[in-house]
């Protein structure tokens, strides 16, 4: 029984959200569990040459496109958690400190059938210290 439901979305890629966020809201409903939405941006390397804030605005602009997801497919009180880093560390990461008991996540669709699970998938399904429900991409 799941009380705390995780689903990164990463907001450039709706491979990453537009089957697993509908699945994510069943579970949610069916366990009456939280949602909470997790989008992890990339780390920003810090350059001689770069301003001291340089991407000091990523973490608002991903937060308000995550949010407009959301609001699109009647996602209604999902808490939504911006994490800078590895993508698969930082989820697991958030999972595990905040006590997520089951992680929501899409497979993308690749170019040969055994090729649907990407790194960060992986690497989640492999560490991760809850249950990890795949969501396949049916639209072959």
């Amino acid at each position: 029984m799941a009380t705390k439901i995780l689903l990164p979305i990463d907001h450039t890629e709706e491979k990453s959200w537009k089957q697993a966020l509908p699945a994510a809201l069943e579970q949610a409903q069916f366990y009456g569990a939280e949602l909470h939405a997790v989008s992890v941006i990339p780390e920003i390397i810090q350059l001689p040459n770069l301003p001291a804030n340089y991407g000091a605005g990523a973490r608002d602009h991903v937060r308000q496109a995550v949010q407009v997801i959301l609001d699109h497919n009647d996602a209604k009180d999902v808490e939504i958690h911006i994490e800078e880093g590895s993508v698969y560390r930082e989820i697991l990461k958030c999972a595990y400190k905040e006590g997520f008991d089951l992680i929501v996540m899409a497979s993308t669709k690749g170019d040969y059938p055994n090729y649907e699970i990407g790194p960060n998938l992986a690497r989640v399904v492999r560490n991760a210290h809850c249950t990890v429900m795949v969501v396949r991409d049916q639209s072959r």
